[in-house]
């Protein structure tokens, strides 16, 4: 390879470079998924003692994370994933009790069941959940 190639080479790259670059800039913004916000759950429970549960969420991205709620006096902590079709799979921890959860999502409100276990046993139930 010569001086002339070599150079020829770098300009090709630097302009291959700048076209990256320039594309990245002026790119739109990338859409919020149609989940994404402040979400109020509740979770009832129709088999064992845990009663009416509620819980803040976050949706960000098809990331669910709680963002407030407690149960037995200890915070819950939600995680979980939604799809872009809405499906939903989560799992809570509220101190040694734990739970896990599915159902789906539309852009206004969620369904869904849920199962738990904890010292005092076995709950499960349906959740719902609106915009909040």
């Amino acid at each position: 390879m010569n001086d002339e190639d070599f150079m020829t080479g770098n300009r090709t790259l630097g302009l291959a470079s700048a076209a990256a670059f320039a594309m990245l800039c002026f790119a739109a913004p990338a859409q919020a998924a149609p989940y994404d916000g402040a979400w109020k759950m509740s979770l009832v429970t129709t088999d064992g003692h845990c009663g009416v549960i509620s819980v803040g969420l976050a949706i960000s991205g098809g990331q669910i994370t709680s963002t407030s709620g407690k149960f037995v006096f200890r915070p819950i902590h939600i995680a979980g994933v939604v799809s872009g079709s809405g499906q939903a799979q989560m799992n809570g921890v509220a101190g040694p009790r734990k739970a896990a959860g599915n159902g789906r999502f539309t852009r206004a409100k969620g369904k869904g069941q849920w199962n738990g276990v904890g010292p005092s046993g076995v709950c499960s139930g349906y959740w719902i959940a609106v915009r909040g």
